[in-house]
């Protein structure tokens, strides 16, 4: 019998507390971390619908009421007064929160754990067609702020706003502010700025909050410009390809490289450290040798005019990513089934990372990847884990290139899946039908940031390069060309846009970074991030070997897990995450070799980052 005494750290308005707890086994050394307890948030504190605002529930086109939660008392218990009232003909009806897997009960008097006290949950219903239920005919989300205080330890200072739909965490200065990330990290930000963003201490709020590189794009209307080794830009192929606004269409065959203008690159590339083009209407999946010499050779002339610059393409990653990873492959193509088989092959891939380097990449003299990590549709939880893969194997291949992955606070919508319909009345009292993508979780949010700002070289956060605002008068229709209202700003006439979604989750995106900045003493050392072994209360098995890589982890539903020591062995970090996890998992790891355990509880598909006291000796 060993008993361990562990303090644990726990952060209160970044004082940290000692809180000890003592833990006995029989089967070797287990290092526990005490649940973290804030007083952040009451107990008392009731649920609040963060999405839609406008009002209560949402309606769809023909003016139907087609989904509606309300709360219980409890702050936990949720029910949609839609779900018998509301069915589409011939569809099948079902739920899902965040990104997991469809629930098998109605929404309807639903409790969640305890332990999502205090948590936001992003909850869609869809129609589908019972034969073939991957068609979604349908589909409506709401986004709801659970009642309680949370207990996944987070600060007690960390909000994410309740009564508007921008972000907060550059307004006044409850957020920490000044640090940045650990040494190598990037984080690109081309959001959804605020039209009425106001510059901190003479320069864009962003770089108050870690983020390394900022668009001019994103930039205070009228206010600081930055310098150009901290500015970074993603811009559309319509600005290198010939492109007719009026017709929102190419004039000009998009794959004919006498059609790429040089001009844009060269400009923000005198502007920038970093420049990305849009480079989707290339089609360069098609290419042929001249194409490819064709966008080397301007890659090159760029590059040779301003040397220093990284230089990468939107959605060319290091290596090939594909959205139906870890699928089995046959004859070099995806064959739809997840089984050990594919697995294994996904696995084996880090073996030889280069056989799947991205052909643009390898061939055009890239020296930066920016691989497309969005979320897609809706009930894909093996995401993250692909995304992981990706970065790993692209980092195994090319360990001296930055990839950087360009992430979306929105979620894309591909292989047919339907826009959202949502109707609202505008400020003067007119219908306005809108067909919507939803927005990422927050757990997804926080947890690719967390894994993207510690593990990987850091994330892009991507916008169209429009200025938001939050006044309902500002709203126009683009899809009729309506013209944005104009506000002077700062002086500067500014075309503004209605938020009409939540942003507010762009708070945990950069709350990940402010994790990473806390840890950075374990982060910059010299120590690897591992795989640990693993055991879940829901499995009850110990993972092993090939079983602790990505698709093993996907295809067993059981947690992503990143570890690393500190650069004297005393102090492990721990990152973790399951997006199959619907209610409370309590899981085990060590690090492969060795005899120490070390525990945490998962609450649903929300991510933990913790520090546990590593034993001497490396045991």
């Amino acid at each position: 019998m060993i008993q361990k005494n562990l303090g644990a750290n726990i952060w209160r308005n970044d004082r940290p507390v000692v809180r000890k707890r003592w833990m006995r086994t029989e089967a070797g050394l287990v290092v526990t971390m005490a649940l973290f307890i804030f007083a952040g948030v009451v107990a008392g504190q009731p649920a609040v619908k963060l999405w839609p605002q406008l009002g209560d529930g949402i309606t769809n086109h023909a003016g139907r009421l087609a989904m509606r939660c309300v709360v219980a008392g409890d702050g936990l218990t949720v029910t949609d007064t839609a779900w018998d009232s509301y069915q589409v003909a011939g569809c099948g009806k079902r739920w899902t929160f965040n990104m997991g897997a469809p629930m098998s009960v109605p929404l309807k008097n639903f409790t969640f754990p305890a332990a999502f006290a205090g948590l936001p949950i992003n909850l869609t219903v869809e129609f589908y067609n019972p034969a073939k239920p991957w068609e979604v005919r349908e589909n409506y989300q709401e986004i709801i702020l659970l009642g309680g205080r949370q207990r996944i330890g987070l600060p007690d200072w960390f909000h994410v706003p309740t009564n508007r739909l921008a972000y907060d965490f550059d307004e006044g200065t409850w957020f920490p502010s000044g640090w940045t990330l650990p040494r190598g990290k990037y984080a690109l930000w081309q959001g959804a700025a605020k039209a009425r963003q106001q510059d901190r201490n003479g320069r864009c709020p962003m770089y108050d909050f870690g983020f390394t590189h900022v668009s001019p794009v994103a930039m205070t209307p009228g206010g600081d410009q930055g310098t150009r080794d901290r500015r970074a830009h993603l811009f559309g192929d319509n600005e290198w390809i010939p492109h007719d606004g009026a017709r929102d269409a190419f004039s000009a065959d998009p794959t004919d490289p006498k059609n790429w203008r040089i001009e844009p690159f060269h400009h923000w590339a005198e502007r920038c450290a970093i420049i990305i083009p849009d480079f989707e209407a290339p089609n360069s999946h098609l290419w042929r040798e001249h194409q490819y010499a064709a966008f080397r050779n301007l890659v090159d002339e760029v590059r040779a005019r301003r040397p220093d610059v990284l230089f990468g393409c939107w959605g060319v990653g290091v290596v090939r990513g594909s959205f139906r990873i870890f699928d089995s492959i046959w004859e070099g193509k995806p064959t739809g089934v997840v089984d050990r088989k594919g697995a294994q092959q996904w696995r084996e891939k880090y073996e030889r990372p280069e056989a799947d380097l991205h052909p643009v990449f390898e061939r055009c003299h890239l020296n930066l990847g920016n691989p497309s990590v969005y979320w897609i549709n809706n009930s894909k939880p093996s995401q993250l884990y692909a995304f992981v893969q990706e970065w790993e194997q692209g980092k195994r291949a090319r360990p001296n290139v930055p990839n950087i992955l360009s992430t979306w606070i929105q979620v894309e919508f591909v292989d047919g899946y339907p826009l959202s319909q949502y109707r609202f009345a505008d400020a003067k009292g007119r219908l306005r039908n809108e067909g919507l993508k939803h927005q990422a979780p927050a757990s997804s949010t926080y947890a690719l940031s967390l894994f993207g700002h510690c593990v990987m070289d850091g994330l892009q956060c991507w916008e169209i390069g429009a200025r938001y605002s939050e006044e309902l008068a500002d709203y126009s229709d683009w899809r009729v060309r309506e013209q944005p209202p104009k506000h002077k700003l700062n002086g500067v006439e500014t075309p503004v846009y209605y938020y009409l979604k939540y942003f507010g989750f762009y708070n945990y995106h950069v709350l990940g970074m402010w994790q990473a900045a806390r840890n950075k003493d374990i982060i910059e050392a010299a120590t690897s991030w591992e795989m640990p072994e693993l055991w879940t209360s829901r499995n009850r098995i110990w993972r092993t070997g090939d079983e602790r890589y990505p698709s093993y982890a996907s295809l067993n539903k059981e947690p992503l897990v990143r570890a690393k020591l500190s650069s004297d062995g005393r102090t492990l970090l721990v990152i973790a995450c399951n997006p199959h996890n619907q209610g409370v998992e309590q899981v085990r790891i060590r690090l492969p070799g060795r005899s120490t355990e070390y525990s945490f509880e998962l609450a649903g598909d929300f991510p933990i980052i913790q520090r546990f006291q590593a034993p001497a000796g490396g045991n």
